[in-house]
């Protein structure tokens, strides 16, 4: 009986405690793993950031500010510019800007390539450069492209 007294006044208490130290050392280890991953969360963020522009921008002054930036180009002019066209799902909501200009090869070549590197606030996923009858003997050089950029939903 006095060894059972003793098992539950000293050796009890400090089984307890042992397996709580041991608990809260996981939560610990398992918390600083959290930390970590979300340092590389925010890296891949910022990586997708750079792949397909950057987020929570109003979308009709992303679409003034493609204007602005194609109209900055000389031999340059917007042929026809499409209403925002927009996708939802559960996480995103992706917008749509899609541009016809008209210009020479050289100058079409030169802002399609300079929005690819400078425009950070949207991204150019798609070009398509076609020829359009103007009359009966004259063509001209159109390039449409296709910019998106996303907010999540909130």
């Amino acid at each position: 009986m006095l060894s059972f007294a003793a098992y539950k006044r000293s050796f009890g208490s400090l089984i307890g405690l042992v397996n709580e130290n041991k608990e809260l050392t996981e939560k610990q280890s398992k918390t600083k793993e959290g930390k970590n991953n979300l340092k590389v969360l925010n890296k891949e963020i910022a990586a997708i950031d750079n792949v397909i522009g950057k987020e929570g921008q109003n979308k009709e002054a992303v679409q003034q500010d493609l204007v602005a930036f194609i109209s900055a180009y000389k031999g340059v002019s917007v042929y026809m510019l499409e209403s925002i066209h927009g996708y939802s799902n559960d996480n995103y909501k992706i917008y749509t800007n899609v541009i016809d200009v008209t210009g020479g090869i050289n100058e079409l070549m030169k802002l399609s390539y300079d929005a690819e590197k400078k425009v950070d606030f949207s991204r150019l996923i798609n070009l398509d450069f076609y020829i359009a009858k103007k009359d009966n003997n004259t063509n001209t050089l159109h390039l449409k492209m296709i910019f998106q950029n996303y907010e999540k939903n909130k």
